[in-house]
């Protein structure tokens, strides 16, 4: 005889707005002091700890690893014990996501590599050769490995996946894609327009989470959307400046060219955002729509 058992499925202990409020809160103590034992590991003098931008490119990716295992430890913490979920249900599951991850290079170049070609078109911007050894760029894609893992971890991984028990998906998209703009509100050479393209660039990197709950795509579109802007391309990277291969030379209205923030700050970059945003939801619905008239007519 079979024995059906109800296993029911234990409650988060805290509301969702509670549990991304201390995450948050845990996020920036942890990693200030998670970044403080990688300053004592790589010998960090206390005279230098108050402004690491003297650092060398090895010394911030050893910082930023550390400031990577104190996240993932505060997601785990949280995951396991307040949400009473897995780790990998964030959305690590590698299984049939090569293609995400191609996805997100693919998109990465056609909106960093066109928009760039857009502007350079309207002599908005050139380049000059500046020149980058393989160890420096090998370094700086580390980096950008870490960053994009750090962010996408915490913000569609953690945030969004919560927001979305809470509300709709896609006003949770918007309060996510909000809260990844907020956190990049104190950066350099931030502008109106850089603000909102960080919204933008929010709403793209969760797009495709609402429905898969899979981060290989923001990731991937994360890091490589960082790595062309900055170490190939020559840009600031949400206003800071990085080694690169070229070296882009601003001419003209810095709304368009996106000027000391970088291409993010550039009004062919909100254009390119939108239309991308745009395509996605667009695909998703439709692969939606088709599946639901499938169940209906074999039904």
């Amino acid at each position: 005889m079979d024995v059906e058992i109800l296993v029911k499925k234990s409650k988060p202990r805290l509301p969702v707005w509670a549990r991304i409020v201390l995450v948050i809160i845990s996020f920036i103590v942890f990693g200030a002091i998670f970044s403080f034992i990688g300053m004592v590991v790589i010998k960090v003098p206390l005279s230098q700890m108050s402004d690491i931008k003297n650092l060398n490119p090895h010394q911030l990716l050893i910082i930023q690893l550390f400031n990577v295992l104190s996240l993932m430890l505060v997601i785990f913490f949280f995951r396991r014990v307040i949400d009473r979920e897995s780790f990998i249900s964030l959305g690590f599951s590698l299984k049939n996501r090569f293609k995400d991850i191609l996805l997100g290079f693919l998109v990465a170049l056609s909106i960093m590599g066109g928009g760039s070609l857009i502007l350079y078109g309207l002599h908005y911007i050139d380049f000059s050769n500046v020149g980058m050894g393989f160890y420096s760029l090998f370094i700086s894609f580390l980096m950008f490995i870490a960053v994009a893992l750090n962010e996408e971890t915490l913000t569609r991984g953690y945030i969004l996946n919560n927001l979305m028990m809470s509300m709709n998906n896609y006003w949770a998209l918007v309060v996510s894609a909000t809260i990844f703009a907020l956190f990049h509100s104190l950066n350099s050479n931030l502008s109106l327009l850089a603000m909102v393209n960080l919204f933008l660039a929010g709403g793209l990197l969760g797009a495709t989470y609402i429905f898969t709950k899979n981060l290989w795509f923001p990731i991937s579109l994360h890091l490589f959307w960082n790595f062309f802007q900055g170490p190939i391309l020559g840009y600031s990277v949400s206003g800071q400046k990085t080694e690169s291969i070229l070296k882009v030379n601003l001419t003209g209205n810095s709304s368009i060219n996106g000027g000391e923030f970088g291409f993010e700050g550039s009004i062919v970059c909100t254009i390119m955002l939108i239309v991308a945003i745009g395509l996605i939801l667009f695909y998703f619905r439709k692969k939606i729509l088709k599946k639901q008239l499938s169940t209906v007519n074999c039904c």
